[in-house]
């Protein structure tokens, strides 16, 4: 069984995850938004297909990883800064 401390513990990673995912779909739509370019044009570009590149317009987060973004990102030149920081003592 997990107790209270274990299952918030899972809930910050999650969200954690969420958050990042987010700003690397955001950057993404960016692109894709300041190139002008239709959903096709950008499946084109990511040599993705359409329907996948529709749900990353959409923004359905949850059908990407943070890996699948990463590799998005860098097929269009961006380069990805990773940085962790310590945490804070109570």
């Amino acid at each position: 069984m997990v107790s209270d401390y274990e299952a918030l513990d899972l809930e910050i990673a999650e969200l954690e995850s969420l958050r990042i995912r987010t700003e690397l779909m955001l950057s993404l739509r960016q692109y894709i938004q300041r190139n002008q370019w239709t959903v096709e044009e950008a499946a084109k570009a990511f040599r993705q297909s359409s329907p996948r590149m529709q749900n990353l317009i959409n923004g359905e987060i949850s059908r990407f990883s943070v890996e699948d973004l990463i590799q998005l990102l860098t097929k269009a030149g961006f380069s990805i800064d990773v940085s962790v920081r310590t945490p804070t003592v109570l």
